[in-house]
């Protein structure tokens, strides 16, 4: 199918949904459906091949791409995210792509995926409206506001207000809690005394505190001795 077209229409988006129907790999939607919980419509498609797919659509029309009504297929879904993250933008363009690209996400995958690196280039801007994701009803939009503040603000400039908004959100789902403590073991390896100082006393349930401390002791980043120093911060 012709993926860099001078215009999309919906029946062409529905052609293009048949097509990625068609490159259904059975094996490998049967592996994705055992790592990947609560995801019923998926085609089975490889990283390689959707990465290839996007990058045709944003050599063309992209702007028709976006404005077709779609559905809820997982690949669907990144695609149509990693088409958003490519989009070359001003700020307010960027902050709305990343607003509606969080609204779509219902698993891990789709999440961690797709990333915004034009982002790089706004940092002061987007702290203005990084609460509307910390801090959002929707814990998926949680997720990946957590995880931009992971990509993008563990340097010296950002560390204090980054440990901040982890210890500012106490949730109960469990892939919040677990990119809070995904992020708090990638800030060890990046910021280390600041860390350290943050596990020693903050307001994270004991859950997150734990599994911040797993993946520290899991990381090649983190020296032998920190990993056997954290362990008197694990909670009963």
């Amino acid at each position: 199918m012709e993926l860099n077209r001078k215009s999309w229409t919906q029946r062409d988006y529905d052609d293009y949904i048949s097509y990625l129907r068609h490159l259904e790999d059975a094996a490998y939607k049967e592996f994705n459906s055992r790592i990947i919980p609560g995801t019923s419509h998926m085609f089975g498609l490889r990283m390689p091949v959707i990465r290839k797919i996007s990058k045709e659509i944003l050599k063309g029309n992209y702007t028709d791409f976006i404005a077709c009504k779609k559905g809820d297929y997982h690949e669907e879904i990144i695609i149509e995210g990693l088409v958003l993250s490519g989009i070359s933008c001003g700020y307010s363009e960027l902050l709305g792509n990343m607003k509606y690209f969080a609204a779509r996400i219902y698993n891990w995958a789709i999440c961690d995926t797709v990333s915004f690196k034009e982002l790089k280039n706004h940092l002061e801007e987007f702290l203005g409206d990084i609460d509307y994701f910390i801090y959002n009803e929707n814990p998926w939009v949680q997720r990946f506001g957590f995880g931009c503040l992971m990509q993008f603000y563990l340097t010296d400039s950002y560390i204090d207000r980054v440990l901040e908004y982890v210890n500012s959100v106490d949730s109960d789902f469990y892939y919040v809690e677990m990119m809070q403590a995904w992020l708090i073991a990638t800030a060890a390896a990046k910021q280390r005394d600041k860390t350290m100082a943050f596990l020693k006393s903050n307001n994270l349930n004991d859950f997150t505190q734990n599994k911040a401390i797993q993946k520290m002791r899991e990381s090649y980043r983190i020296s032998n001795e920190d990993k056997e120093y954290i362990l008197k911060f694990k909670r009963a």
